[in-house]
């Protein structure tokens, strides 16, 4: 009688030792996969936030200037004359205060307005302790603007009255400018024949092109 033999059969199955190389492989390379996943969400995150430098020492803006002073500086400087509208923000230290004037002020009433809140500003967070540098340490700047509109469809720019007050920690006193006017008359004067000189080119060349 002929003897059977037996067939082995062959396991498929990965042994102990396969089952670490394997684990030890796709550790290896999730590891940089993580740290661009989190990078890449961290700048994402912090898209939206402002970039906040290290110009500033611990010794620097000393008194600070916190949110109930902002409140403070609201409150009164809503009660300037001719006023629709104040907004108070600091931000990368620089104090901004904002004054939206009745649309028919013209520049002596955005003046007075712009005086007003100096003064209170100077009342309320004294200029030469708070917009003032030391010779140690470095302090805010303060700008204030003063205006009756914002150009849009509804307003143009005849009758818009704008004036902006600037007061740096590292200058002696505070600046104003007229926003509206140019401080180079001359030069303004030939940008704009140049701009309707190349108008009327662009309507010259259109009308040739249209009567051929």
């Amino acid at each position: 009688m002929a003897k059977m033999k037996r067939r082995r059969h062959t396991s498929n199955k990965p042994t102990g030792q396969g089952h670490k190389l394997v684990w030890f492989t796709v550790i290896i390379i999730m590891i940089p996969v993580v740290i661009v996943g989190y990078v890449l969400l961290t700048s994402l995150g912090g898209q939206n936030r402002p970039v906040e430098g290290s110009r500033f020492s611990k010794a620097d803006l000393d008194p600070a200037i916190t949110k109930d002073n902002i409140s403070s500086l609201e409150s009164a400087l809503g009660n300037i004359d001719n006023v629709e509208k104040v907004s108070v923000n600091l931000l990368s230290a620089t104090l901004r205060v904002h004054i939206d004037l009745v649309d028919s002020a013209t520049d002596d009433v955005a003046n007075v307005a712009l005086d007003s809140a100096y003064n209170i500003v100077n009342e309320q967070l004294p200029i030469d302790t708070y917009f003032t540098n030391k010779d140690s340490s470095k302090m805010y700047d303060l700008e204030i603007d003063s205006y009756n509109y914002l150009i849009d469809d509804t307003h143009t720019a005849d009758g818009w009255t704008y004036l902006k007050l600037t007061k740096t920690g590292a200058s002696d006193g505070p600046v104003t400018d007229n926003m509206t006017t140019a401080k180079d008359p001359e030069l303004s004067n030939q940008l704009k024949a140049a701009s309707e000189q190349i108008q009327q080119n662009i309507a010259n060349a259109k009308n040739e092109d249209d009567g051929q």
